[in-house]
C-alpha cells in the first residue's frame, strides 16, 4: 500500500514565516519593495520584517512617516509602474485612510485600462483587540470583500502566513493581508520547502458531523478551543479555516453543511453585514436554508480596559454555548 509522504516541517513563530515569505520573495524578484512604518531597521512593528533591511538595505526597504493614504498612494503608482511594493500597515484601523488609492485606483486599474496596466502590490495589515483601544482593535475586512478587483486573505497559522504573503506578492493585482497582533507569537508548523497556498482554498481544521464552524484569523483558534469543550459533550464539529475572504471558498463550506445541516459563522468584527453573513447567504444558495447562527464582536467600539475588551470580543465559551444552542434547536 502506497502511503503520501509528508512534507518535511519546521517550528517556527507567525512572524518568522512572514519574514521568511518576504525574504525569498525580495531574493527571487528584484521589483519587491516595502514601505511602511518602522520596516527598516527596526525590523517591523512586530518585527515581522526582522533582518531584512540588513540584507536588501533602504534601496528597497523604506521608512515612512506616519501618511497612511500617501504611502498606499505611493505604492499603487509603483506597482503601475512595473514594481511589487508591500505596503506594512500597523493598525487595520488606518487603512482606511488609504482607501482612496487602493479602491477607487489600484483595485480599478485593469479594468480601467481594459488590462493594458495592473497593480501588484500587497497591504499587510493587522487587525485585532489586544489591550489598545477603540482605533486600534478593529477588523473590518467585510468592508473589502465587495471591491471588485481587490483580493482578501487572513492567515490563522505559521505554514498559510508564509504560503498566502508568497502568493500575494505574485498576484497580478492588489491583495489585502490581514495579520492579527495575536498571531505574530504562536508557533507552528512551516513546510522546508517552498509552499504557495492558493487563494479561494478553505481548510478544515478539525472534521465533524453535527455542525459546521467557520471562521478565519486569530479567531480559528477560538474556534478549535470552543470545538473541544463541546466535545466533552458529545458534539461533533466540522471546522474550516476561510483563508481566503475574497475569493471564498464556498464549495468547501457548502459540503460540509450538507453533511451536518448547520452552520455557525464566527468573526471578531462586526456581525452586520459581515463576513459570517456573506458566507452563510452564499451557502444557502447552494444548499437550500439550514439553520445557522453568527458571533462577532458585540455592536460597541472595543475598550482598552481589559474587562471591557474580553466582554466584546467572542471567546471559547461563548462560541461553545452558541453551538449548543444552535443544536437545540
Amino acid at each position: 500500500m502506497l502511503y503520501e509522504q509528508k512534507p518535511a516541517m519546521a517550528r517556527m513563530f507567525f512572524r518568522e514565516a512572514v519574514t521568511r515569505a518576504v525574504r525569498e520573495e525580495m531574493t527571487l524578484d528584484p521589483h519587491v519593495l516595502i514601505l511602511g512604518q518602522d520596516v527598516g531597521a527596526f525590523g517591523g512593528s512586530y518585527r515581522e520584517f526582522d533582518g531584512l533591511y540588513k540584507i536588501f538595505g533602504p534601496d528597497r526597504i523604506r521608512d515612512t512617516p506616519v501618511a497612511e493614504a500617501a504611502t498606499i498612494g505611493i505604492a499603487a503608482g509603483a506597482a503601475a509602474a512595473g514594481y511589487r511594493p508591500l505596503v506594512s500597515i500597523t493598525y487595520m484601523d488606518f487603512l482606511m485612510l488609504g482607501f482612496d488609492a487602493l479602491i477607487n485606483y489600484a483595485a480599478k486599474l485593469r479594468y480601467k485600462t481594459a488590462g493594458g496596466l495592473s497593480a501588484p502590490m500587497v497591504v499587510k495589515t493587522t487587525a485585532g483587540a489586544q489591550g489598545q483601544g477603540v482605533a486600534h482593535s478593529q477588523c473590518i475586512e467585510a468592508w473589502l470583500m465587495s471591491v471588485p478587483g481587490l483580493r482578501v486573505v487572513a492567515p490563522s497559522t505559521p505554514a498559510d502566513a508564509y504560503g498566502l504573503m508568497k502568493t500575494a506578492l505574485r498576484c497580478d493585482g492588489p491583495v489585502v493581508y490581514i495579520d492579527h497582533k495575536r498571531l505574530f507569537p504562536t508557533p507552528g508548523d512551516t513546510p522546508v520547502t517552498e509552499t504557495l497556498v492558493p487563494f479561494g482554498k478553505a481548510c478544515i481544521r478539525r472534521d465533524g458531523s453535527d455542525v459546521t464552524v467557520v471562521s478565519h484569523g486569530y479567531m480559528m483558534r477560538v474556534a478549535l478551543d470552543a470545538a473541544q469543550i463541546v466535545a466533552q459533550d458529545g458534539i461533533s464539529c466540522d471546522v474550516i479555516d476561510l483563508r481566503s475572504l475574497a475569493p471564498l471558498d464556498i464549495d468547501t463550506v457548502a459540503g460540509s453543511v450538507e453533511r451536518t445541516g448547520r452552520l455557525l459563522t464566527l468573526e471578531e468584527g462586526q456581525v452586520v453585514c459581515g463576513v459570517g453573513t456573506e458566507v452563510a447567504i452564499q451557502t444557502f444558495e447552494r444548499t437550500g436554508p439550514k439553520p445557522w447562527t453568527r458571533i462577532g464582536a458585540l455592536p460597541a467600539p472595543v475598550s482598552s480596559n481589559p474587562v471591557l475588551e474580553a466582554a466584546c470580543i467572542p471567546d471559547a465559551p461563548r462560541v461553545a454555548d452558541a453551538i449548543r444552542a444552535l443544536l437545540a434547536r
